[in-house]
């Protein structure tokens, strides 16, 4: 309820216009010290996507030579990782919320919608780079 309060804007333009007006804008403090003790930097990622997870909250996904960095994808403060070469498919689709990027791998299946369109085609496009070598 709280959190519905704090971000209540910004969830009712995702869910009627399906815009996130945040999708595109920068990293919180937070989210650039997660990914720094990874040894990641914002920056230097080769692709990079803020959305919202299904039944969590604002998401972020970092892509770099390796990997590729889930924040919020359990729960807000949480940090997975997934090797690129474990990806089966990736996709991005535009739908009701905005887009949407999906992950497959052997073991789970990871969205996140509400995506910037720009940031959700580049992630797509470097993680399909992996599954196709």
């Amino acid at each position: 309820m709280l959190n519905s309060l704090i971000h209540g804007e910004a969830l009712m333009e995702i869910l009627i216009e399906g815009a996130n007006p945040y999708a595109d804008g920068p990293l919180t403090e937070g989210e650039q010290s997660r990914l720094q003790a990874l040894g990641l930097r914002a920056d230097q990622a080769q692709a990079m996507a803020i959305g919202r997870v299904v039944q969590g909250g604002r998401g972020v996904w970092v892509l770099d030579e390796n990997r590729l960095v889930m924040l919020g994808q359990r729960d807000r403060m949480s940090v997975d990782s997934l090797s690129r070469s474990a990806v089966l498919r990736v996709e991005a689709e535009r739908g009701r919320y905005g887009h949407t990027v999906r992950v497959h791998t052997a073991q789970a299946r990871y969205a996140m919608y509400a995506v910037d369109p720009a940031r959700a085609q580049a992630l797509v496009d470097a993680l399909q780079q992996a599954v196709a070598a």
